[in-house]
């Protein structure tokens, strides 16, 4: 591993001049290959700007590119790790698609949850993707250590409910489980999680529990993912029928408002079914954007609603379904609460199963004001009835809280 020094740069652009290496020289110096920098701004979880180079050499004769490595450039630091050679076709998927920047001298107990304020005027569906990275997948925060205690009595009071799979899941579940203990959660924070010396077993240093790396059958893999990680995961493979995805497996400590159980097995349109809109304006665009997924790639969305209550686990009461009836209600401003779900797709690439994955994020109504984000947050709950399908105001029981939180929002 090789330092190079300081730079200062800033968060619109970098400055990177040409470097000459000769790799197979040393570490002599050699003019025969020009070092060439590929830069990309890329998001730290620690609030800073951070950069992530690909290093490929030409070479004069052959014209051949060849990687050298992968540049990640912190506010203080240069750092070069230098692997074989791989060709530009790799080269592309190594900086580009799978990569996972280690999280350096993390502090969990410090990062504060990310914040989701996707507050807009007026609420049109859609997909609303946005192109991610692997390094992304799995964020922590000061929460850690609590919500693995919630999620720990979730399973053991709900384990139907959260905690599922049918047999067309197994491989899948085996092949993520394998990704994210074995090479993810060690790679990207290696404060939190190392390997044991012989790679059987995978440390928590937060909780200091081993976690195996042989699980004895599907579901001890997903309860361990439960326990110790605080995403939901829900595994989509195709129908037998070649029709499409169904929901064939599932860790989901907290879902809002739907019974994950009574969907296991069902087909992602059958599923969204009852959700305003989807069928017209987003069945469609939401397969064809599986379909064109590939390993490697990973998509993100985020959704934000209302709830007046502070319970993660809400297998129901979050929607109001056609033929409902429902009127306003006195709230507690001080229990309502906005629930955002950070969401991501990315495949495998074994099974070449789908996972759907998400973290949750409750945050007080009291601090969305506090921030002075009231009105753009009640502009927003105007919005619903003013997109393109006004009926998500009621479907997130906007006609319950809608009136008494926008009161709130703009006194």
């Amino acid at each position: 591993m090789v330092y190079i020094g300081t730079v200062i740069y800033s968060y619109l652009c970098v400055i990177l001049h040409s470097i000459v290496f000769d790799q197979h020289a040393g570490n002599d110096i050699s003019l025969r290959y020009n070092a060439v920098l590929d830069a990309g701004l890329w998001r730290s979880d620690h609030c800073n700007i951070c950069v992530m180079a690909s290093i490929f050499s030409i070479n004069e004769k052959t014209k051949k590119r060849h990687g050298l490595g992968i540049v990640v450039l912190y506010q203080k630091l240069h750092q070069v790790i230098l692997p074989t050679d791989f060709e530009d076709e790799k080269l592309s998927k190594a900086s580009d698609d799978t990569s996972i920047i280690p999280l350096e001298g993390f502090d969990w107990r410090t990062t504060e949850p990310v914040k989701i304020r996707p507050f807009k005027p007026k609420y049109h569906l859609t997909m609303g993707l946005q192109s991610s990275n692997p390094s992304e997948l799995i964020e922590m925060d000061k929460t850690y250590l609590t919500r693995l205690a919630l999620r720990k009595e979730v399973i053991a009071s709900h384990r139907r409910t959260v905690l599922q799979a049918l047999p067309a899941s197994y491989a899948a579940i085996g092949e993520l489980y394998t990704y994210l203990l074995k090479i993810y959660l060690p790679t990207r924070f290696p404060t939190m999680y190392s390997l044991s010396p012989d790679k059987s077993a995978l440390l928590n240093k937060s909780t200091s529990e081993h976690l195996t790396l042989s699980p004895k059958s599907p579901f001890e893999s997903l309860q361990t993912l439960g326990e110790n990680i605080d995403t939901d995961f829900l595994f989509l493979v195709p129908s037998s029928d070649s029709d499409g995805y169904i929901l064939g497996g599932f860790i989901c400590c907290f879902p809002s408002g739907f019974d994950s159980e009574a969907l296991l097995g069902k087909k992602i349109r059958d599923i969204h079914g009852p959700v305003p809109g989807y069928k017209e304006k987003l069945e469609k665009s939401m397969y064809r954007s599986f379909d064109r997924l590939e390993v490697g790639n990973v998509v993100k969305r985020v959704n934000w609603s209302i709830t007046t209550h502070d319970r993660l686990f809400a297998a129901s009461g979050n929607h109001l379904y056609e033929g409902e009836e429902a009127a306003a209600e006195e709230i507690d401003i001080n229990n309502t609460y906005l629930r955002c779900e950070r969401q991501l797709v990315h495949r495998l690439p074994e099974t070449k199963a789908l996972i759907f994955s998400f973290k949750t994020y409750l945050t007080p109504l009291t601090q969305v004001k506090a921030e002075g984000l009231g009105e753009d947050l009640a502009t927003a709950i105007d919005g619903l009835k003013e997109g393109s399908v006004p009926a998500m105001h009621f479907y997130k029981r906007g006609v319950v809280w809608g009136e008494k939180v926008k009161e709130y929002l703009r006194s």
